[in-house]
């Protein structure tokens, strides 16, 4: 099957809309070298003017070379109009492009060109016939024939290499880049040593011999041309200057003498082709200028890998003279280069030949402002400065690199000498702690001798909890990175010095109220210590294992001294009536200590906590008295209580608020005559027995009581009934009205709850005076303002004696 690739797919082959791709150098060839090229058409006749809308599927061409030529490079390139035809066969063998060019005209018309490297089969072929077959438009070509741009062909460019021949610099470019108007093309990588037998050539397709309008191709300024074959003024006009060949419709294989164009120690030519009408596109250019010049290059062979902590490289280097049309003079400059650091120089020591080399060793000492990890740059023709003492034909190969990651040590702080006190039992170490600072990155082992560091073998194993073997004692300490490893030492030593030795106690056992605070009195003692037990000194306490309460010492606790501390727990409903409380001294809670101490095993105790109960105390009855004034009376609070709790024993407090009762605090302290504050009052009377509480209560109410009136008084100022006092009256029924009334039914007297009580002395009325009434009976009626009770009457009898 057809391999067509659409211009979609060539975007993936350098395509470019309308314009191609540039013309650049693709291969150089210096030494005794030449080229020629072959190819044919695929066009019946040149396209235009008429002419049949026919093209062919295959054409051949013939190659002859002399017996001492030897094909160093065989290019076939095809082109033609359409999206392209990518199988084809050269002398019955497929091929398959290396790379691929397209351009387009216009939105109608496109074209490809496909080049690849046939250098093996030309090899194996030689001088004969080539044929390329398979290269079908066929398709598409009807759509060309109308506007003169229909086309197919190929060429094979020859390069060989001729004993005969003088050195040369062969430039091989392409691309593809199309006329009108006019194109420039600049020839980079040239090298002139002088301009005998310079010439250029060209392979273009697409151009007319009918169509000559302005049609010129210079190079440098000058006009070239090959008369009678290629007229200055026709530059490309379907010819091939190696057969003489005139009928190579719609393509050129050219080449022209440019002695005269081009001086010796040009690096650059300028081509420009311009058309006023014949559309052209260059496909491939060849130079081949005389040139005799070296061109050094150059290798790291090998790098001695440095040791730890070495900066110091010991470098084989080789450098070449190939590809060259001259010898590369001895003493030229090598330049070793870490990154863009100068780190060392050489030099060639002999004259090198035409693809000879010469092969050394250095060692380059790297200074510290470079980096552990760097490239190596070794370059040929440098003088340690950047500059090129010797003209070559390439200026730009002369280098070659090298990364190189240098072995460092690792870096980390001075290991720390510990110290423990001596205490009771074994002084164990955290060996961890004498590296303070280190990279955590780094791997640490410790060990008992030298040898076992260096050689990494016995590594303590477990260094946070390390028993020493001798007092003091060295401990050797390996830091390793991924390359290398330091080994260090300090020591552990233990020490005599004061310390306390905090011990704690606790009433056992506790007998606990359940559902009540849990109180009992904790002693932390210093008893054995040889230093006071710091302030601040971390107390837990775990019920049945499971940490309830963390506390501090409130003081420090001298030598043999103690210091009690009140504990008030609320305990968790859940758990069982029996359960055993551990206290730990110097415990954060979490098993771990802050303090150093003489004996680090005598920090607990642990009681046995056993809850009780009692029997819940009985519902007790409201006490009710009348109201003694602003809703409060006397109340005898023991009255039916201590009765009915009797059988409860303990001893019974009485309290006015329930949070009081709980803990125990301010009981009511004259329970027998005890006025309320509030109407009603809650009393709240707790039971204690030896081990636990209960807490019941009771309401006081008060309430208005029927008023005593008395039958009569004597307002004498005796101090004796000098009112007529109605008790449970004023302030009890304040809104009250008291009217008192002559035998004669006159209204004498109104009281009130401001007035007080009557002292005889009349405020209505003709009798109203400073002075008593006379004596006698009178009337009273009592208005109490109170929905309860009905208005009261009667009559009372006023004695003055």
């Amino acid at each position: 099957m057809k391999l067509k690739f659409t211009l979609g797919l060539l975007l993936l082959f350098w395509y470019c809309l309308g314009f191609g791709q540039e013309v650049s150098l693709l291969n150089q060839f210096n030494g005794r070298f030449d080229y020629t090229a072959i190819g044919n058409t695929l066009n019946t006749s040149e396209n235009g003017g008429g002419a049949p809308c026919e093209i062919l599927t295959s054409s051949s061409a013939d190659l002859f070379l002399e017996p001492d030529q030897t094909v160093i490079n065989a290019l076939l390139y095809w082109a033609g109009s359409g999206d392209g035809d990518f199988e084809v066969q050269l002398n019955g063998n497929e091929i398959r492009p290396d790379r691929t060019f397209a351009l387009e005209l216009d939105e109608a018309r496109s074209f490809f060109a496909a080049v690849t490297d046939v250098t093996e089969l030309v090899q194996s072929i030689g001088s004969d016939t080539y044929t390329l077959s398979e290269l079908d438009l066929s398709e598409i070509i009807e759509t060309y024939c109308p506007t003169g741009t229909n086309f197919a062909g190929w060429s094979i460019v020859i390069v060989f290499e001729d004993p005969d021949l003088p050195l040369n610099q062969l430039n091989v470019y392409e691309g593809l880049e199309r006329v009108p108007d006019m194109i420039s093309i600049e020839l980079e990588s040239l090298n002139v040593l002088d301009d005998e037998g310079a010439k250029i050539g060209f392979l273009a397709w697409e151009g007319d011999a009918a169509l000559s309008v302005t049609e010129t191709l210079t190079i440098n300024g000058d006009v070239i041309s090959n008369p009678p074959l290629n007229p200055a003024d026709n530059a490309f006009n379907s010819t091939n200057s190696f057969t003489g060949s005139d009928v190579l419709y719609n393509m050129d294989i050219d080449f022209y003498s440019i002695e005269d164009n081009i001086e010796p120690g040009d690096t650059s030519a300028v081509i420009q082709l311009t058309s006023g009408q014949d559309f052209v596109m260059i496909n491939n250019i060849v130079t081949v200028l005389n040139s005799q010049l070296p061109d050094a290059t150059a290798t790291i062979d090998s790098v001695v890998d440095p040791a730890c902590g070495i900066r110091q490289l010991e470098v084989d280097f080789t450098i070449y003279n190939e590809n060259s049309t001259d010898v590369l003079p001895a003493a030229t400059p090598i330049a070793f280069y870490a990154d863009a650091v100068l780190i060392g120089s050489a030099a060639t020591v002999t004259e090198l030949p035409i693809d000879g080399q010469e092969s050394q060793s250095i060692v380059l000492n790297i200074p510290d402002v470079v980096p552990n990890e760097f490239n190596l740059r070794i370059v040929a023709d440098d003088n340690g400065s950047g500059v090129s003492t010797v003209a070559e034909l390439n200026e730009l190969n002369n280098e070659a690199e090298l990364p190189i990651r240098l072995l460092k040590f690792p870096e980390f702080p001075t290991p720390q000498n510990l110290e423990r006190c001596d205490a009771v039992g074994d002084e164990r170490f955290d060996l961890n702690t004498a590296m303070t600072g280190i990279d955590a990155e780094l791997i640490l082992s410790f060990h008992e001798s030298e040898a076992d560091a260096n050689s990494g073998d016995n590594p303590i194993v477990e260094p946070s909890n390390y028993l020493p073997s001798s007092n003091p004692q060295t401990i050797y300490v390996r830091v390793a990175n991924a390359d290398c490893f330091v080994v260090d030492s300090f020591e552990i030593e233990v020490i005599i010095c004061p310390l306390p030795d905090a011990t704690v106690s606790l009433p056992d056992p506790i007998i606990a109220c359940r559902g009540r605070v849990l109180s009992f009195e904790l002693r932390v003692s210093n008893t054995d210590g040889t230093a006071p037990l710091p302030a601040g000194t971390p107390i837990a306490l775990y019920a049945d294992g499971a940490f309830i309460l963390g506390l501090d010492t409130p003081t420090s606790v001298p030598l043999g001294g103690f210091i009690d501390i009140e504990i008030s727990l609320i305990l968790d409903p859940e758990l069982p009536d029996s359960f055993s409380l551990l206290a730990v001294a110097d415990d954060l809670g979490d098993g771990n200590s802050i303090i150093e101490e003489l004996d680090e095993t005598n920090n607990t105790f642990k009681s046995n906590v056993n809850f009780q109960s009692i029997p819940q105390l009985p519902e007790l009855p409201n006490q009710l008295a009348c109201d003694q004034g602003f809703d409060s009376a006397e109340f005898d609070l023991t009255n039916e209580v201590e009765l009915l709790l009797q059988e409860f024993g303990g001893t019974i407090r009485y309290y006015t608020s329930a949070s009081d009762a709980l803990i125990g605090i301010n009981p009511i302290v004259n329970t027998q005559r005890f006025t309320n504050t509030t109407n009603p009052q809650e009393i709240f009377v707790r039971v204690d027995n030896e081990i636990c509480f209960d807490i019941s209560s009771f309401e006081l109410r008060v309430e208005n009581c029927p008023p005593l009136i008395p039958q009569g008084f004597s307002p004498n100022t005796d101090g004796i009934n000098d009112t007529f006092e109605i008790q449970g009256l004023l302030d009890i029924f304040p809104d009250h009205r008291l009217e008192i009334y002559s035998r004669l039914g006159n209204l004498i007297f109104v009281g009130s709850n401001e007035t007080g009580h009557w002292n005889g002395i009349p405020n209505r009325g003709l009798a109203q005076s400073n002075e008593v009434v006379p004596p006698g009976v009178y009337y009273y009626v009592l208005f109490l303002a109170d929905e309860n009770f009905d208005t009261l009457s009667g009559w009372l009898y006023l004695n003055r004696d």
